[in-house]
């Protein structure tokens, strides 16, 4: 920064560029957790599908239990109302006995019907159910391989962090106490940004037209100047300057 002959702006200009870079890793750490919640959407849409396939599958294994039950009671009334017959004494009884016994046979053969209906849609269910336990097994290796991925980048951006902090101290050591006390004010009230440059005559804080005479003093970057809109400390970079 040989462009600057102010020492204590040259390091309000270094310590401001910490507080961007500390800001950005800041602002990284904090969307990780949304970041991780978001690659788990896929995981848990599995797990949900999952779960409302064995739910139907259980469904439908207690249709089957209820039925045969039913089937049970149906095959124990057909014998029951065959048994009878000996017992007939009349045509009229008889003939009345055989259509209970036929009203009963057709009730037993429907629910034998749906029972084998009930048997193939279970065989369906429970393919459904295999098959979104093996979607929900890739998703979670998916979803904890791209989750290693983002710790390893959350404890490097810790590591930078730690590092940028330490810089950090070393320059606020070097700087006048009341120029950090109005740097710190200026860095809280202006959204993290106190210092900023002159780009072609207009603060790049505020975006604000600098006079033509105030912009040639602060081209000299040999003091402190101030934006008279927005109040930041200013100073001037060259273009080919990184």
């Amino acid at each position: 920064m040989d462009y600057i002959q102010n020492d204590q702006l040259r390091i309000l200009v270094q310590l401001q560029e910490k507080d961007v870079r500390i800001a950005e890793i800041l602002e990284k750490q904090k969307n990780l957790p949304a970041i991780i919640a978001s690659i788990r959407g896929k995981l848990d849409k599995a797990q949900q599908d999952l779960s409302a396939s064995s739910d139907n599958f259980d469904s439908a294994t207690k249709e089957r239990k209820s039925l045969e039950s039913s089937l049970k009671d149906a095959e124990t009334k057909v014998t029951k109302l065959k048994e009878k017959i000996p017992e007939i004494k009349t045509n009229k009884e008889y003939h009345a006995l055989l259509k209970e016994i036929e009203s009963a046979g057709q009730e037993k053969s429907g629910i034998e019907e749906k029972i084998l209906i009930l048997f193939e849609k279970l065989d369906e269910l429970k393919a459904k159910r295999s098959e979104m336990e093996n979607v929900v097994k890739e998703e979670e290796t998916i979803f904890s391989r791209e989750k290693g991925i983002i710790e390893k980048d959350y404890n490097q951006l810790a590591e930078m962090l730690k590092e940028l902090e330490s810089q950090k101290a070393g320059i606020v050591s070097q700087l006048d106490s009341k120029l950090l006390s109005e740097y710190n004010r200026l860095l809280a009230d202006k959204r993290g940004l106190a210092v900023v440059t002159v780009t072609d005559e207009h603060c790049h804080g505020c975006h604000m037209r600098i006079p033509p005479q105030v912009f040639s003093e602060i081209k000299k970057n040999d003091k402190i100047s101030y934006c008279l809109n927005c109040k930041r400390m200013l100073y001037w970079k060259p273009k080919d300057t990184d």
